[in-house]
Protein backbone atom coordinates (compact mmCIF):
# COMPACT_ATOMS: atom_id res chain seq x y z
CA UNK A 1 0.00 0.00 0.00
CA UNK A 2 1.42 3.38 -1.04
CA UNK A 3 2.25 5.80 1.69
CA UNK A 4 0.51 9.19 1.79
CA UNK A 5 2.52 12.32 1.02
CA UNK A 6 2.61 15.27 3.39
CA UNK A 7 0.55 17.33 0.94
CA UNK A 8 -2.17 14.67 0.85
CA UNK A 9 -2.32 14.56 4.64
CA UNK A 10 -2.56 18.36 4.89
CA UNK A 11 -5.41 18.40 2.40
CA UNK A 12 -7.58 16.40 4.80
CA UNK A 13 -8.04 19.58 6.88
CA UNK A 14 -9.82 21.20 3.97
CA UNK A 15 -12.60 18.64 3.86
CA UNK A 16 -15.94 19.95 5.28
CA UNK A 17 -17.92 17.38 7.28
CA UNK A 18 -21.68 17.80 7.87
CA UNK A 19 -22.40 18.09 11.58
CA UNK A 20 -25.55 16.30 12.74
CA UNK A 21 -25.20 18.13 16.05
CA UNK A 22 -25.71 21.47 14.28
CA UNK A 23 -28.82 20.17 12.54
CA UNK A 24 -30.31 18.92 15.82
CA UNK A 25 -29.43 22.23 17.49
CA UNK A 26 -31.20 24.23 14.79
CA UNK A 27 -34.28 22.01 15.01
CA UNK A 28 -34.47 22.30 18.79
CA UNK A 29 -33.87 26.04 18.64
CA UNK A 30 -36.61 26.59 16.08
CA UNK A 31 -38.96 24.36 18.06
CA UNK A 32 -38.26 26.31 21.24
CA UNK A 33 -38.83 29.68 19.57
CA UNK A 34 -42.05 28.46 17.96
CA UNK A 35 -43.33 27.09 21.29
CA UNK A 36 -42.55 30.31 23.16
CA UNK A 37 -44.15 32.43 20.42
CA UNK A 38 -47.24 30.22 20.48
CA UNK A 39 -47.54 30.37 24.27
CA UNK A 40 -46.95 34.12 24.24
CA UNK A 41 -49.76 34.95 21.79
CA UNK A 42 -52.22 32.09 22.29
CA UNK A 43 -54.72 32.78 25.16
CA UNK A 44 -53.32 29.99 27.34
CA UNK A 45 -54.47 31.66 30.55
CA UNK A 46 -58.13 31.74 29.52
CA UNK A 47 -58.02 28.17 28.23
CA UNK A 48 -56.33 26.88 31.40
CA UNK A 49 -58.81 28.73 33.59
CA UNK A 50 -61.67 27.01 31.79
CA UNK A 51 -60.00 23.61 32.21
CA UNK A 52 -59.41 24.19 35.94
CA UNK A 53 -63.00 25.23 36.53
CA UNK A 54 -64.25 22.16 34.69
CA UNK A 55 -61.94 19.76 36.52
CA UNK A 56 -62.59 21.25 39.98
CA UNK A 57 -66.34 21.79 39.60
CA UNK A 58 -68.19 20.16 42.46
CA UNK A 59 -65.16 20.27 44.78
CA UNK A 60 -64.60 22.61 47.72
CA UNK A 61 -61.42 24.07 46.19
CA UNK A 62 -61.92 26.38 43.21
CA UNK A 63 -58.91 28.70 42.75
CA UNK A 64 -59.11 31.72 40.47
CA UNK A 65 -56.65 34.21 39.00
CA UNK A 66 -56.62 37.41 36.98
CA UNK A 67 -54.04 36.62 34.30
CA UNK A 68 -51.61 33.91 33.22
CA UNK A 69 -48.81 34.67 30.77
CA UNK A 70 -45.32 33.58 29.70
CA UNK A 71 -42.14 35.65 29.86
CA UNK A 72 -39.16 35.20 27.54
CA UNK A 73 -36.39 36.30 29.91
CA UNK A 74 -35.43 33.13 31.79
CA UNK A 75 -38.63 31.50 30.44
CA UNK A 76 -41.30 31.26 33.10
CA UNK A 77 -45.02 31.19 33.67
CA UNK A 78 -46.46 34.11 35.66
CA UNK A 79 -49.83 34.03 37.44
CA UNK A 80 -51.19 37.33 38.80
CA UNK A 81 -53.75 37.86 41.57
CA UNK A 82 -54.18 34.19 42.46
CA UNK A 83 -57.06 33.54 44.86
CA UNK A 84 -57.21 30.31 46.89
CA UNK A 85 -60.47 29.73 48.82
CA UNK A 86 -60.12 28.85 52.51
CA UNK A 87 -61.76 25.50 51.74
CA UNK A 88 -58.59 24.49 49.88
CA UNK A 89 -56.88 24.45 53.31
CA UNK A 90 -59.72 22.64 55.07
CA UNK A 91 -60.96 25.70 56.95
CA UNK A 92 -63.44 28.57 56.78
CA UNK A 93 -62.79 32.28 56.39
CA UNK A 94 -61.31 34.70 53.89
CA UNK A 95 -59.47 33.34 50.84
CA UNK A 96 -55.69 33.42 50.49
CA UNK A 97 -54.63 36.04 47.93
CA UNK A 98 -51.24 35.98 46.20
CA UNK A 99 -50.39 38.98 44.03
CA UNK A 100 -48.06 36.91 41.85
CA UNK A 101 -46.78 33.36 41.38
CA UNK A 102 -43.83 32.60 39.08
CA UNK A 103 -43.13 29.09 37.80
CA UNK A 104 -39.59 28.62 36.47
CA UNK A 105 -38.41 25.55 34.59
CA UNK A 106 -35.28 23.87 35.98
CA UNK A 107 -33.00 21.11 34.70
CA UNK A 108 -34.42 17.62 34.44
CA UNK A 109 -34.87 15.69 37.68
CA UNK A 110 -34.11 12.01 38.27
CA UNK A 111 -35.75 11.33 41.65
CA UNK A 112 -38.47 11.07 40.56
CA UNK A 113 -37.68 11.34 36.86
CA UNK A 114 -39.66 14.22 35.42
CA UNK A 115 -39.94 17.94 34.80
CA UNK A 116 -38.84 20.12 37.76
CA UNK A 117 -40.12 23.64 38.40
CA UNK A 118 -39.20 26.28 40.97
CA UNK A 119 -42.30 28.10 42.22
CA UNK A 120 -41.91 31.49 43.90
CA UNK A 121 -44.48 33.77 45.48
CA UNK A 122 -45.03 35.94 48.56
CA UNK A 123 -47.79 36.15 51.14
CA UNK A 124 -48.17 39.33 53.17
CA UNK A 125 -44.49 40.10 52.58
CA UNK A 126 -43.34 36.55 53.33
CA UNK A 127 -41.30 35.13 50.42
CA UNK A 128 -42.13 31.50 49.65
CA UNK A 129 -40.10 29.28 47.33
CA UNK A 130 -40.32 25.56 46.68
CA UNK A 131 -39.66 22.97 44.00
CA UNK A 132 -42.29 20.91 42.22
CA UNK A 133 -41.47 17.88 40.07
CA UNK A 134 -44.03 16.35 37.71
CA UNK A 135 -42.98 12.78 37.01
CA UNK A 136 -44.74 9.85 35.35
CA UNK A 137 -47.70 9.31 37.65
CA UNK A 138 -45.79 10.99 40.50
CA UNK A 139 -45.39 14.51 41.89
CA UNK A 140 -42.86 15.78 44.39
CA UNK A 141 -42.88 18.97 46.48
CA UNK A 142 -39.64 20.09 48.13
CA UNK A 143 -38.97 22.95 50.53
CA UNK A 144 -35.39 23.24 51.71
CA UNK A 145 -34.29 25.49 54.56
CA UNK A 146 -37.20 27.89 54.01
CA UNK A 147 -37.26 30.62 56.70
CA UNK A 148 -40.85 31.54 57.48
CA UNK A 149 -42.21 34.35 59.67
CA UNK A 150 -45.27 32.78 61.28
CA UNK A 151 -47.18 36.02 61.90
CA UNK A 152 -47.41 36.54 58.12
CA UNK A 153 -49.20 33.23 57.60
CA UNK A 154 -52.28 33.90 59.72
CA UNK A 155 -54.46 33.06 56.73
CA UNK A 156 -53.25 29.45 56.94
CA UNK A 157 -53.53 29.02 60.71
CA UNK A 158 -57.08 30.34 60.94
CA UNK A 159 -57.98 32.10 64.18
CA UNK A 160 -55.03 30.59 66.06
CA UNK A 161 -52.16 33.10 66.19
CA UNK A 162 -48.46 32.25 66.16
CA UNK A 163 -45.32 34.37 65.92
CA UNK A 164 -41.59 33.90 65.55
CA UNK A 165 -39.50 32.47 62.72
CA UNK A 166 -39.30 28.80 61.80
CA UNK A 167 -36.91 26.96 59.48
CA UNK A 168 -38.83 24.49 57.33
CA UNK A 169 -37.59 21.41 55.49
CA UNK A 170 -40.20 19.35 53.65
CA UNK A 171 -40.15 16.53 51.12
CA UNK A 172 -43.48 15.15 49.87
CA UNK A 173 -43.95 12.52 47.16
CA UNK A 174 -47.43 11.89 45.74
CA UNK A 175 -48.53 9.01 43.53
CA UNK A 176 -51.74 10.05 41.82
CA UNK A 177 -53.82 11.69 44.55
CA UNK A 178 -52.27 9.73 47.43
CA UNK A 179 -49.24 10.49 49.58
CA UNK A 180 -46.41 8.03 49.00
CA UNK A 181 -43.65 9.35 51.28
CA UNK A 182 -43.23 12.45 53.41
CA UNK A 183 -40.64 13.86 55.78
CA UNK A 184 -40.43 17.26 57.39
CA UNK A 185 -38.64 19.25 60.07
CA UNK A 186 -39.64 22.53 61.71
CA UNK A 187 -37.24 24.38 64.01
CA UNK A 188 -37.48 27.72 65.83
CA UNK A 189 -35.60 29.46 68.61
CA UNK A 190 -37.99 32.44 69.02
CA UNK A 191 -41.39 30.74 68.94
CA UNK A 192 -44.24 32.65 70.63
CA UNK A 193 -47.99 32.38 71.14
CA UNK A 194 -49.45 35.91 71.18
CA UNK A 195 -52.22 36.93 73.57
CA UNK A 196 -55.57 35.58 72.33
CA UNK A 197 -58.80 33.87 73.33
CA UNK A 198 -59.07 30.14 72.64
CA UNK A 199 -62.53 28.62 73.22
CA UNK A 200 -63.31 31.27 75.83
CA UNK A 201 -59.97 30.93 77.64
CA UNK A 202 -57.89 34.13 77.59
CA UNK A 203 -54.27 33.18 76.88
CA UNK A 204 -51.49 35.66 77.77
CA UNK A 205 -48.49 36.10 75.50
CA UNK A 206 -46.19 33.11 75.95
CA UNK A 207 -42.55 33.21 74.83
CA UNK A 208 -41.85 29.53 74.37
CA UNK A 209 -38.54 30.11 72.52
CA UNK A 210 -37.73 26.59 71.35
CA UNK A 211 -40.01 24.68 68.99
CA UNK A 212 -39.00 21.57 67.05
CA UNK A 213 -40.92 18.94 65.07
CA UNK A 214 -39.48 15.98 63.17
CA UNK A 215 -41.69 13.46 61.38
CA UNK A 216 -41.50 10.92 58.57
CA UNK A 217 -44.07 8.93 56.61
CA UNK A 218 -44.44 5.25 57.45
CA UNK A 219 -46.28 4.19 54.30
CA UNK A 220 -49.83 5.01 53.24
CA UNK A 221 -51.30 7.86 55.26
CA UNK A 222 -49.41 7.05 58.48
CA UNK A 223 -46.90 9.65 59.71
CA UNK A 224 -44.60 8.81 62.60
CA UNK A 225 -43.84 11.85 64.75
CA UNK A 226 -40.36 11.26 66.17
CA UNK A 227 -40.07 14.49 68.14
CA UNK A 228 -42.19 17.41 69.27
CA UNK A 229 -40.24 19.67 71.61
CA UNK A 230 -41.75 22.89 72.96
CA UNK A 231 -40.04 25.35 75.29
CA UNK A 232 -36.77 25.49 77.23
CA UNK A 233 -35.84 26.03 80.89
CA UNK A 234 -36.98 29.68 80.71
CA UNK A 235 -40.33 28.99 79.02
CA UNK A 236 -43.75 29.10 80.74
CA UNK A 237 -44.57 25.75 79.11
CA UNK A 238 -42.28 22.80 78.43
CA UNK A 239 -43.45 19.76 76.50
CA UNK A 240 -42.10 16.67 74.76
CA UNK A 241 -44.26 14.35 72.64
CA UNK A 242 -43.98 11.61 70.03
CA UNK A 243 -46.40 9.23 68.35
CA UNK A 244 -48.33 8.91 65.09
CA UNK A 245 -50.86 10.71 62.91
CA UNK A 246 -53.07 9.09 60.27
CA UNK A 247 -53.57 11.81 57.67
CA UNK A 248 -56.93 12.08 55.95
CA UNK A 249 -56.63 13.23 52.35
CA UNK A 250 -58.66 16.39 51.78
CA UNK A 251 -59.53 16.76 55.48
CA UNK A 252 -56.22 17.18 57.33
CA UNK A 253 -57.87 18.73 60.38
CA UNK A 254 -59.88 15.54 60.96
CA UNK A 255 -56.79 13.29 60.97
CA UNK A 256 -56.72 10.98 64.04
CA UNK A 257 -53.65 11.36 66.22
CA UNK A 258 -52.04 9.35 68.99
CA UNK A 259 -49.27 11.28 70.76
CA UNK A 260 -47.78 10.46 74.14
CA UNK A 261 -45.51 12.64 76.23
CA UNK A 262 -45.31 15.10 79.08
CA UNK A 263 -45.86 18.77 79.81
CA UNK A 264 -44.87 21.13 82.64
CA UNK A 265 -46.02 24.66 83.53
CA UNK A 266 -44.09 27.43 85.28
CA UNK A 267 -45.46 29.03 88.43
CA UNK A 268 -45.99 32.31 86.54
CA UNK A 269 -48.29 30.73 83.95
CA UNK A 270 -50.19 28.85 86.67
CA UNK A 271 -50.88 32.17 88.39
CA UNK A 272 -52.03 33.72 85.12
CA UNK A 273 -54.24 30.71 84.31
CA UNK A 274 -55.46 29.23 87.61
CA UNK A 275 -57.66 26.75 85.70
CA UNK A 276 -54.55 24.82 84.60
CA UNK A 277 -54.20 23.00 87.91
CA UNK A 278 -57.86 22.05 87.79
CA UNK A 279 -57.59 20.83 84.18
CA UNK A 280 -54.53 18.64 84.84
CA UNK A 281 -55.07 17.51 88.43
CA UNK A 282 -56.22 14.04 87.28
CA UNK A 283 -52.92 13.35 85.45
CA UNK A 284 -49.95 11.67 87.07
CA UNK A 285 -46.77 13.70 87.52
CA UNK A 286 -43.17 12.63 87.08
CA UNK A 287 -40.40 15.05 88.03
CA UNK A 288 -42.87 17.93 87.75
CA UNK A 289 -44.17 16.89 84.30
CA UNK A 290 -47.75 15.78 83.70
CA UNK A 291 -47.89 12.48 81.79
CA UNK A 292 -50.37 12.92 78.92
CA UNK A 293 -51.76 11.18 75.85
CA UNK A 294 -53.17 13.37 73.07
CA UNK A 295 -55.92 11.72 71.04
CA UNK A 296 -58.84 13.05 69.04
CA UNK A 297 -58.20 14.97 65.82
CA UNK A 298 -55.29 17.08 64.63
CA UNK A 299 -57.44 20.24 64.66
CA UNK A 300 -58.75 19.49 68.15
CA UNK A 301 -56.53 17.26 70.33
CA UNK A 302 -58.11 15.63 73.38
CA UNK A 303 -55.83 15.03 76.42
CA UNK A 304 -56.21 11.88 78.51
CA UNK A 305 -54.19 9.64 80.81
CA UNK A 306 -51.59 7.54 78.91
Amino acid sequence: MASQTSSEIASLDDIEYKSKFKIYFYILGCGFLFTMAFLNFYPVGDKLKGILRKQLSGTSCNPDYDELHFEWLMPKLVVTDLMLPASCFDRQGDPIRLSHVTINYNLINFSPFGLPFRIETSMKGQPLSFYFVQGIGKQMIRLKDQKITLSRLEGLTGSFKLSGTVMTDLSLLMEGQKMSTVSFKLASEDFQIPSQSIEGLNIPTMKLNKFYIEAIGAGGSRVNVDKIIIGDTDSPIRANFKGKIDLRQGAIGFSPLDLRGEVAFSNAIKESLPLLDMMFQSFNQKDGFYQIRLGGMLAKPVPSAP
